[in-house]
């Protein structure tokens, strides 16, 4: 499989990962979680914090042009979009905007 399309696939199972860990935090934060969705809904953020890290010190390295200064690759956008200015806050607020906010249950995931 060619390189770009690997890249295309980890992100968008990355994306699906954010997702489902998202609907784990909504159901936590409404207290409608049950106990057995707690313990199958543990491996899933295990492996989704993983990714994240992985994706944020390999590829995101390379898309922002920067080593990471955080673990996390959201941790990396809030800074670029709490310094406003710059090709990094116009793409770190593009991410956050078109892919991760509205799936939030906070509404601002970034």
């Amino acid at each position: 499989m060619k390189f770009a399309a690997q890249v295309v696939i980890a992100l968008y199972v990355f994306w699906l990962f954010y997702l489902a860990i998202m609907s784990l935090y909504r159901a936590n934060m409404n207290k409608t979680i049950t106990p057995q969705a707690k313990i199958l809904g543990w491996p899933i953020i295990a492996v989704g914090a993983l990714i994240d890290f992985w994706l944020n010190v390999t590829l995101f390295s390379l898309v922002f042009f920067e080593k990471p200064k955080e673990l996390l690759l959201t941790q990396r956008m809030q800074r670029h979009i709490k310094r406003g200015i710059g090709w990094r806050f116009k793409l770190s607020r593009w991410i956050c905007q078109g892919l991760l906010n509205a799936f939030d249950p906070t509404g601002s995931h970034c």
